[in-house]
């Protein structure tokens, strides 16, 4: 059954609210304004029609919109997309005091731009290997074939693998029998070197017919650099297991950013917009503003990647990160960019800082980029011990970013800027650098 609704209000991610039988429900795809036509009949509720479209409404976006539910805004202008970020930080943050109106830089390319691909298999109805995303919400598999984030590139190995896995009858990972073999796929290319390196994700160790699915992908024109076997016989959602082993080239790839090199393995942390990478970080160093005398501390620092930018200008640079094959790429990227006056530390974020502070050891300015979850209290308090004169935190979480500012207020910082980087085109995502100055120093 259809129902007509006019003129909706929709929320920051696209939704209509919109009430049926006395109940409220999301209607995905939307924008403000709109007259829409809903299907109420079955589970959920869903957009039928779009009886009056916007102005800002495009009709040529990604067809899985609805059902894959990573992508929130492929149903509208680009332009109106940077409009309703923008519109969306500076809502969020309107409360606090001092902070200046905020502007979103917007991306090189909202298609297309993804450096890192991932994707999930299982066998069709005709018996053929199929890959896709979970649906939103669900682990119900939507296929899809031709995603307009991921890199050109990598559609074009996963839908060749899809050919030669069908080919050789290598079967898909069934969640409910646990068997199979094929579980993810995970994919990383180089804009600028263009290197790409395939990740199989499979159900444990034993592969049958391996050897010619590695022979048959070598055979195509799509310049795999590197294939690797990634084992996952764990009965979880999590995408990597622990165990690799290398079936082609060296394991690893190279990719540019500005005038520097970065060796990337399968589980290090790398930004997924390459061509957005560089705006990103020289926006966060004009912030910085780093001395030549300068000690800075980079937390949550990856494999090296602001760390090696900001050495340019400091006296020396400590990168601070967890995962102990990003510290190694982030020592050998270090090597690679003859830099000298870099030390990258496998260590916890906050238990490093916390001994520092214990330590009174020197920290003049401080660069975070800590993961959606934000950083910690007992982090952000640290750092108010240290009282390094500015804090430079990058934010793929608007949402942690600000709860954390009011531990860094607690801690005597006050917000100078705040700037958007719309690093996640065509979804909700946004990322934000914000620049924090310690009240007592004079400027």
């Amino acid at each position: 059954m259809l129902k007509e609704f006019r003129n909706v209000q929709v929320n920051y991610e696209g939704d209509a609210i919109v009430e049926i039988n006395q109940k409220k429900y999301k209607i995905h795809g939307c924008i403000d304004g709109e007259d829409i036509l809903v299907e109420t009949e079955g589970k959920y509720p869903f957009l039928s029609k779009i009886v009056t479209p916007s102005e800002h409404r495009i009709f040529d976006g990604c067809p899985c919109q609805n059902e894959c539910g990573a992508c929130h805004f492929m149903h509208m202008s680009y332009p109106y997309e940077v409009e309703q970020k923008k519109k969306y930080l500076n809502d969020l943050f309107q409360g606090i005091k001092g902070i200046p109106p905020i502007e979103l830089l917007s991306t090189f390319e909202p298609y297309h731009y993804r450096n890192k691909s991932q994707m999930t298999y299982k066998l069709s109805k005709t018996k053929n290997v199929v890959c896709g995303f979970y649906e939103e919400y669900s682990h119900k598999l939507v296929t899809v074939s031709d995603c307009r984030l991921q890199s050109k590139v990598s559609n074009k190995v996963i839908k060749a693998l899809n050919l030669i896995l069908s080919k050789h009858k290598i079967k898909p990972y069934d969640e409910k029998t646990k068997q199979g073999i094929i579980r993810h796929i995970f994919i990383r290319y180089g804009f600028q070197t263009k290197e790409l390196m395939l990740v199989l994700v499979t159900n444990g160790e034993i592969f049958p017919g391996r050897n010619n699915v590695i022979k048959d992908l070598l055979k195509t024109d799509l310049n795999i650099t590197t294939i690797v076997q990634n084992f996952n016989a764990r009965d979880t959602s999590i995408v990597l297991g622990d165990k690799y082993k290398i079936l082609y080239g060296p394991g690893f790839i190279y990719e540019k950013v500005g005038d520097y090199t970065f060796k990337i393995s399968p589980n290090s942390f790398f930004q997924v917009n390459s061509l957005g990478m560089k705006k990103l970080y020289n926006l966060a160093l004009t912030y910085a503003d780093i001395k030549s005398t300068d000690i800075v501390l980079d937390a949550y620092c990856g494999v090296g990647t602001i760390s090696i930018f900001a050495s340019k200008y400091a006296k020396e640079v400590l990168g601070i990160e967890l995962n102990k094959q990003a510290i190694q790429d982030a020592k050998i990227n270090a090597k690679i960019n003859h830099i000298e006056n870099i030390h990258f530390i496998c260590d916890d974020a906050t238990n490093y800082i916390t001994h520092a502070a214990k330590n009174k050891d020197r920290i003049d300015l401080l660069i975070m980029d800590p993961p959606r979850e934000g950083s910690t209290k007992q982090f952000i308090n640290a750092i108010g011990y240290l009282k390094p004169r500015k804090v430079i935190y990058i934010s793929c979480n608007p949402n942690t970013l600000k709860r954390d500012l009011y531990y860094f207020f607690e801690n005597d910082y006050v917000v100078k800027s705040i700037t958007g980087c719309d690093m996640f085109a065509r979804t909700k995502h946004v990322e934000c650098v914000v620049r924090l100055d310690l009240k007592e120093t004079k400027k």
